[in-house]
C-alpha cells in the first residue's frame, strides 16, 4: 500500500510528509514520538522544583499585566489539596481572560522555588484527570492530523511483519508488531506507555547485540599483516621517562601489544580515572607502530584537546624523528593541503585532530593504528568511519570515564579491555568539599587566599545565560558575584557557543597567568591541563551528573600544591555530592553512579525504524533488559546466519556488517 493512499494524506500532507523522512507506511508507523508527556499529578515533584502537572480550582481573582508584543502575563492563585499555589501564566489576551475564579484548571510546567510561584508552560481547562500526550513536531503538520493520518494507516494496513522472533515476543510478554504500533501512537494510559518502552528497548538492545556481535566474529576471522614492533625501542622510551610508570600503565601496554601481534585488527579500550596516565600509554604505542612502519591517527572531541595532545606527543617524541600534525577547524587552506599531501606520502608519521580527520580528502598512506580519545563522546558510527577507511587496522579507545565492570562487560561488548586504576606516584589527592550556597562569603574569603599565593581558579556554572524555566546559577550571575567578593582579581570567560579561537585565546590568557580565575560552563570537562590552577568551584553542582563533576574535579591537583574541589549547592543533603567528597576514585563514583541513577523516565527522542545506535535506551538505566537481549542475541546468532530463523532486519545487517568488513579488508 502507498502513503499517498492513505486517508487524510493529500498532495500538501504528502510533501510534508517526504520533507520530514517520511514516504512509506513503514516509515509512517515507526516514526515514533519525540516523548511521552504524562499529565499525573505527584505531590513529591510539585514543591521540589521538577517539571510536573498540577490539577486544582481558582481560588482567587485572576491579574493580568501587558508583558510584550500580543503576550500577556496572568497571575492568580489554586488550591490542590492542601497545597495553595501561586500560578505565572504567559499567553495571548484571549487565552487568558478565560480564567476565572472557581475554574478547575489543570497546569503542566515548574515550581520556582526561589520565588514562590509555578510557572505554567500549558494550561488546560476540559478533559481533566489523568491524560497523555506524544509530541511529533512535524513540520507543518500538527499532531492531531499526524495521529488521524497513523490511525488510518494501521485500520487499512495488512501487511504487518514482526521484526522479532515470536519465541522471544512469548518469552518476555512483549506486545505483538501491530498492537506495539497502535499502542506507540495511541497509548491509554501509562501501563500502555510502560509496555510500549519495554519492547523499543529490547529490540534496540537486540539488534545492537547481533550488530557487534556479527562484526566482532567476523573481525576475528581477518587476518591483517604482521607487525615488526621494536620491544628495544619501548623500553629504552619508558626508561628515559622522567618519572616511573605504574604497573596498570605496563599491563595496559602489555596488553596492548599482544594484540597487536594477533593475526585480526586490536579493539581495545584503555579506560583510566583523570589523571591515570592514558595519554603515555597512547604515545609509546604509538611510537613502536611508527617504528613499525606504520602511520598514527588520534581523534578527539574538542580542538583543546588536540592542541594538548599534539603538544605531549611533540614533548615527549622530540628525539625520535618522529613527524607529528595537529589538523582542525580554522587552520589556512594552504597549510591544510600542505598537510594532506605529506600525510598521502607518508611524510607524517602521526596524524592529531578532532572530527575533521574523518573528511573524505584526509587519505593516509599505510594507517596502522587509530585512537579515539574521550570514545564515549563518538558515536558508533564515527568511530567506524574512521576505523574502515584503511584495512586491518589496529583500533584503541581511550576513556577518562571509568565504569562498572557489569556495564563494561555488555556495553563495551565489542572491545577488550584495560583498566588504569594505580594513579601515579607523588599525586595529591584532591580535597572535595560541599559548600552551602548561604556560606559564600568564607568561601571567597578562602578563594582570595590561595589567589593572593599566585595560584589561579575555576568557576563552572550550569547555564550560559539565564533560563526562566532553570533555576541555576549563568555565567552573569557567577561573574557578579566573582566581581563582588573578588573586585581586583582578573578572571576570563568561556563557554560551548563562543568560537574557538575565542575560546583558545582565553585559555591561553588563564593558562599564561594574564587571568587569575577562568569563568565556564562544562566546556572545561576535558582537555584542560593547568597545573597552577588548584582551586575548582562548582556552582550549583547538584544539577551535575557524578560522572561529569568527577571529570571537572580532575581538571584541578595537576601540579606538586594542595587542590581543592568546592560543590556549592542549596542543598548540601546530596547523596551524589557527598559521595564524592567520600570517595576520590573514578572507579567507586562510577559503581556510585550507576547505583544512584535507578530507573529511567517515559521518555524517548524522534526517530522513526530502527537503528543500530542506541536511541531509546540506556546502558545504565536499562542494564537487566540488555543483559536479556545480550544472551538471547548470542544464543540465536548461528540461527540467524543459518536461515533457521527467517528476518528482514537481520539480513540488512548482515549486509551492512559485511559491508563495514569489506571496508576494513
Amino acid at each position: 500500500m502507498e502513503l499517498k493512499k492513505v486517508k487524510g494524506v493529500g498532495e500538501k500532507t504528502l510533501y510534508f510528509l517526504n520533507q520530514a523522512g517520511i514516504f512509506t507506511i513503514e516509515d509512517l508507523l515507526f516514526k515514533f514520538p519525540l516523548d511521552y508527556i504524562i499529565y499525573e499529578q505527584d505531590n513529591n515533584k510539585l514543591l521540589a522544583g521538577e517539571t510536573t502537572y498540577v490539577e486544582g480550582v481558582i481560588s482567587s481573582n485572576v491579574s493580568m499585566y501587558k508583558f510584550r508584543g500580543k503576550a500577556y502575563a496572568f497571575s492568580f492563585f489554586i488550591e490542590s489539596g492542601s497545597v495553595k499555589l501561586k500560578m505565572n501564566l504567559f499567553t495571548t489576551l484571549y487565552a487568558g481572560v478565560r480564567l476565572k475564579r472557581g475554574m478547575t484548571i489543570g497546569a503542566y510546567g515548574r515550581y520556582n522555588k526561589k520565588d514562590n510561584y509555578f510557572s505554567i508552560r500549558k494550561i488546560f481547562t476540559d478533559k481533566l484527570g489523568f491524560k497523555i500526550e506524544n509530541d511529533y513536531k512535524i513540520k507543518d503538520i500538527p499532531n492531531f492530523t499526524f495521529l488521524r493520518i497513523v490511525k488510518n494507516a494501521i485500520l487499512s494496513y495488512t501487511d504487518f511483519e514482526e521484526s522479532l522472533p515470536i519465541s522471544l515476543i512469548q518469552k518476555y510478554r512483549l506486545l505483538n508488531i501491530k498492537d506495539y504500533l497502535y499502542k506507540t501512537h495511541f497509548p491509554e494510559n501509562k501501563n500502555d506507555v510502560i509496555e510500549v518502552l519495554r519492547r523499543r528497548k529490547y529490540e534496540e538492545f537486540f539488534w545492537y547485540s547481533i550488530s557487534f556481535d556479527l562484526v566482532r566474529s567476523k573481525r576475528k576471522n581477518n587476518t591483517k599483516e604482521k607487525r615488526n614492533l621494536n620491544l628495544d625501542l619501548l623500553n629504552t622510551f619508558i626508561s628515559n621517562l622522567p618519572y616511573e610508570l605504574t604497573n596498570d600503565q605496563m599491563e595496559s601496554i602489555k596488553e596492548s601489544i599482544n594484540d597487536i601481534n594477533k593475526p585480526y585488527p586490536m579493539n581495545r579500550l584503555i579506560q583510566g580515572d583523570v589523571g591515570s596516565g592514558k595519554t603515555i600509554v597512547a604515545i609509546a604505542l604509538s611510537l613502536l607502530m611508527v617504528e613499525a612502519g606504520y602511520q598514527v591517527a588520534i581523534m578527539v572531541p574538542t580542538e583543546v584537546l588536540a592542541d594538548q595532545h599534539y603538544q605531549s606527543f611533540i614533548d615527549y617524541l622530540k628525539d625520535y624523528n618522529v613527524s607529528i600534525e595537529l589538523i582542525k577547524s580554522g587552520i589556512k587552506k594552504r597549510e591544510y593541503d600542505d598537510i594532506i599531501y605529506r600525510l598521502v606520502n607518508n611524510r607524517i608519521n602521526i596524524l592529531i585532530g578532532t572530527h575533521s580527520i574523518l573528511n573524505d580528502n584526509v587519505i593516509f598512506s599505510k594507517l596502522g593504528l587509530v585512537i579515539i580519545d574521550e570514545q564515549h563522546r563518538f558515536g558508533v558510527n564515527q568511530r567506524i568511519r574512521l576505523i574502515d577507511k584503511y584495512k586491518d587496522v589496529d583500533s584503541m579507545f581511550l576513556s577518562a570515564t571509568p565504569i562498572p565492570r557489569t556495564l563494561g562487560l555488555t556495553f563495551f561488548r565489542d572491545l577488550d579491555i584495560s583498566s588504569i586504576k594505580e594513579m601515579p606516584k607523588g599525586r595529591k589527592p584532591i580535597i572535595t568539599k560541599v559548600i552551602n550556597i548561604d556560606n559564600i562569603t568564607g568561601l571567597m574569603k578562602s578563594i582570595k587566599n590561595h589567589l593572593d599565593m599566585g595560584e589561579q581558579a575555576y568557576f563552572v556554572v550550569p547555564l550560559i545565560t539565564e533560563n526562566e524555566d532553570f533555576n541555576y546559577m549563568d555565567l552573569d550571575t557567577c561573574k557578579e558575584i566573582i566581581e563582588k567578593y573578588l573586585p581586583d582579581e582578573s578572571y576570563t570567560v568561556i563557554h560551548g557557543k563562543m568560537k574557538n579561537i575565542d575560546k583558545n585565546e582565553a585559555i591561553m590568557g588563564f593558562k599564561n597567568g594574564k587571568y587569575k580565575i577562568l569563568v565556564s560552563t562544562t566546556v572545561i570537562e576535558v582537555g584542560i591541563n593547568i597545573p597552577n590552577s588548584t582551586m575548582m568551584i562548582i556552582m550549583d553542582a547538584d544539577r551535575f551528573g557524578l560522572a561529569t563533576l568527577h571529570q571537572l574535579r580532575g581538571r584541578v591537583g595537576r601540579g606538586d600544591k594542595e587542590s581543592y574541589c568546592m560543590l556549592v549547592t542549596k542543598n548540601t543533603d546530596n547523596e551524589r555530592l557527598n559521595a564524592l567528597e567520600k570517595y576520590s576514585s573514578g572507579f567507586d563514583i562510577s559503581e556510585i553512579d550507576f547505583r544512584l541513577r535507578g530507573p529511567g523516565s517515559y521518555l524517548g527522542e524522534e526517530q522513526s525504524g530502527f537503528s543500530s545506535e542506541l536511541l531509546y535506551s540506556s546502558f545504565e538505566n536499562d542494564l537487566k533488559i540488555l543483559e536479556c537481549a545480550k544472551n538471547d542475541s548470542m544464543e540465536l546468532l548461528d540461527d540467524f546466519i543459518n536461515k533457521k530463523i527467517s528476518s528482514k532486519k537481520f539480513d540488512s545487517i548482515l549486509a551492512s556488517s559485511d559491508s563495514k568488513i569489506d571496508k576494513i579488508n
